[in-house]
């Protein structure tokens, strides 16, 4: 496996990782303890820095496979692989730079509207950055 491919492996898999990490480990857990209030509370801290190491993960991947096999030798992707990054990397542009400054806005009495959003962009994250991750190690 070369350099460039070890990279982007690495980031998908990072990227994955966290989501899953987050979304059925860490959140799940700040809800049972916390109750709704205070993890959400504790969940808004979170959602700035999460869907930024999303974006920055992304950003890296999508760079190696726009410079392609000419600048760095890379393989061209699988197009089920760029379509699931880019809709990750899309979701998680519109979380941090649209939802999570309304969720801030808007206070905890909104959490409940703008979380279900979040839920979705995670989910198509999630899918797109499972199905990736899949089709990269066939």
């Amino acid at each position: 496996m070369s350099v460039v491919s070890l990279v982007v492996h690495a980031a998908v898999g990072m990227w994955l990782g966290s989501i899953v990490f987050f979304s059925f480990v860490a959140a799940p857990a700040l809800f049972d303890e916390l109750g709704e209030d205070r993890a959400g509370d504790a969940v808004n801290v979170v959602f700035p820095r999460y869907y930024s190491f999303g974006i920055w993960l992304g950003a890296a991947v999508l760079v190696v496979w726009a410079l392609g096999p000419s600048v760095v030798g890379a393989p061209e992707p699988p197009l089920i692989a760029d379509a699931g990054v880019v809709a990750a990397f899309l979701a998680n542009l519109y979380a941090r730079y649209q939802l999570i400054p309304k969720m801030e806005a808007a206070g905890s009495e909104a959490f409940a509207r703008y979380h279900k959003q979040s839920v979705g962009l995670n989910l198509v994250a999630l899918v797109g950055l499972a199905a990736a991750f899949a089709v990269l190690h066939l």
